[in-house]
């Protein structure tokens, strides 16, 4: 049995990255930079020497190209990648007391900790260079990185990935998020590499599939469009629901002005089903959603304008336990996961999500799910962002509570009125909140104690 494979596996000459912005020593002309496998080889050496010799680096790069050159130098010290859920130095104090031994490696986007030692790389000579080095063999037990769940629903938990965990876990991803083996798509992202979702589509699936690497992160509607514009083809979108109804919305697309999209994948949130269709209806694509999670990766893709059934990836075991809960396994996983969603078994490959056993809730003596509300939230046409929870509350019937921000031309008693139209009486949020915007983390998810916070400042004021 192979103990070690190649830090690199695919052609020396192949795209790995294309660089939208300049880096220090290596200007980058407006039409974009390529950088092949084994230009990106010889940039890894050269940050792998300036590494300090310690047990951990706390990835904080927000350029996407340099957060991966990062990443594999710090596999080549045969080290260890801690990916935050974010880039708040409180955070970053967290983890150095955590995991003995560490420092953080940025680019000069993120606010680093006073107190523990930072390397700027952003800062040292990126010009391209003959030189390649030899290519190193990584172990494939090495624990390469630990990525951390969002925290979305407490604190954040561990995961660790080791080298083969990611190299296998790649490989089954490229069967179902690209379209075929034969084209190079160039992935574009709108979340982070750090988050699981950004680092398997937009950083591993160039590194193991036949994809390449952009290294910038747009956020905002018109920013993606300029991007997509100049970016070679095939392109491929890798985004959230809230990234693409953002886009969606866009007044200045005009039928048929949309950039051509080869590929669209979109998770961290429900897609709704008629948003799905307006996508690919407005950029002429094929967009899937991925189901999937922090402790296994990625596990399942629909077609969601086109069905409401999900299609587990091979190589993974989906095993029914007492009270309805689902156990993952697979041979590139450490351990089997227990998941925290229930799912419906269609047949032995495909199911159905109805939400967590925790989105359960009674009111007035009635049943619910927070999933279905939400749902039906997402259903609105009106709706440019929002969210239906349970807060606590000191009250002889607890109520749900809506925060929304709407699109222009509609209002807080239509969407009273579209609840009212799905939902039970007891369902229907009672108060709706109208906000500029939800404090969503830059993957795009909601941690439950900033928006608890963020209603009480609403409900105070």
């Amino acid at each position: 049995m192979t103990l070690a494979t190649p830090l690199l596996q695919r052609p020396a000459e192949a795209p790995l990255a294309w660089l939208s912005l300049g880096l220090n020593g290596l200007p980058v002309p407006s039409n974009g930079q390529h950088i092949s496998n084994s230009q990106f080889l010889s940039h890894v050496w050269r940050v792998a020497k300036t590494l300090p010799s310690e047990n951990y680096a706390i990835n904080v790069c927000d350029n996407r190209y340099l957060f991966l050159v990062a990443a594999w130098a710090v596999i080549v010290r045969k080290q260890t990648n801690l990916l935050p859920p974010n880039t708040n130095a409180s955070t970053q104090e967290s983890l150095s007391k955590l995991y003995q031994g560490s420092y953080i490696i940025h680019d000069g986007a993120a606010e680093c900790s006073d107190s523990v030692d930072a390397i700027n790389i952003a800062q040292l000579d990126w010009s391209l260079s003959d030189h390649i080095g030899e290519l190193p063999q990584v172990e494939l037990n090495h624990a390469a990185i630990i990525s951390f769940t969002s925290g979305s629903t407490g604190e954040p938990k561990p995961n660790v990935k080791s080298w083969r965990t990611l190299q296998e876990s790649s490989r089954i991803n490229a069967r179902y998020m690209l379209p075929n083996d034969s084209d190079v798509f160039y992935h574009l992202a709108t979340v982070p590499g750090q988050h699981m979702w950004g680092l398997e589509t937009s950083v591993l699936l160039p590194v193991f599939a036949n994809a390449c690497l952009v290294d910038a992160r747009p956020m905002y509607p018109h920013d993606i469009l300029s991007l997509l514009t100049v970016l070679p083809e095939p392109r491929a979108l890798i985004g959230t629901p809230l990234h693409l109804r953002a886009l969606s919305g866009t007044q200045k697309l005009t039928q048929g002005s949309a950039p051509s999209l080869s590929n669209v994948l979109c998770a961290t949130a429900p897609l709704d089903q008629a948003l799905a269709r307006e996508f690919e209806s407005r950029f002429s694509t094929s967009l899937r959603e991925v189901y999937g999670c922090s402790e296994v990766g990625s596990m399942s893709v629909r077609r969601t304008a086109q069905t409401d059934v999900w299609t587990k990836f091979s190589g993974l075991n989906f095993g029914q336990e007492d009270g309805g809960k689902t156990r993952v396994t697979a041979d590139h996983l450490p351990a089997s996961i227990l998941l925290e969603d229930s799912l419906n078994m269609v047949n032995e490959d495909q199911f159905k999500l109805s939400g967590r056993a925790s989105d359960q809730i009674k009111i007035a003596g009635k049943r619910g799910s927070l999933f279905e509300v939400n749902s039906v939230l997402m259903k609105f046409e009106g709706v440019q962002d929002g969210v239906v929870f349970f807060p606590p509350q000191d009250r002889p019937v607890p109520r749900l509570v809506a925060l929304v921000c709407l699109r222009d031309g509609f209002s807080k008693d239509a969407l009273r009125e579209h609840f009212r139209k799905y939902l039970d009486s007891a369902f229907v949020p009672r108060p709706i909140y109208v906000v500029d915007a939800l404090p969503r983390e830059e993957n795009g998810k909601l941690n439950k104690a900033k928006l608890q916070s963020f209603y009480k400042s609403l409900s105070v004021g």
